[in-house]
């Protein structure tokens, strides 16, 4: 009973960390622009999928149509972007 309740809690936690983290936000808009800019694309090419919020900042992950892996960004506390990265072969690009 301990490791059912244990397992349960342990595979709701990446959730709970996604939880009240808004996909439409100031880092998430902020991502979104500039992976849009990174990738020469329009702004509706990209679309965000999850975002975590730290005590540092924000990381999202969003997709690119055509890509065939995500994208990830970090900003920082004030929704400015410090990086952005693409998560899957640069040939594939």
């Amino acid at each position: 009973m301990i490791v059912r309740t244990t397992l349960a809690l342990l595979a709701a936690l990446p959730l709970a960390a996604c939880v009240g983290d808004d996909l439409t936000g100031p880092a998430a808009t902020a991502c979104r622009a500039a992976i849009a800019a990174q990738v020469g694309r329009g702004l509706s090419a990209v679309t965000v999928v999850t975002m975590t919020e730290t005590q540092a900042g924000a990381e999202v992950q969003a997709a690119v149509t055509g890509a065939e892996a995500p994208w990830t960004c970090r900003t920082d506390a004030a929704h400015r972007v410090l990086d952005v990265m693409y998560s899957g072969s640069e040939g594939a690009l």
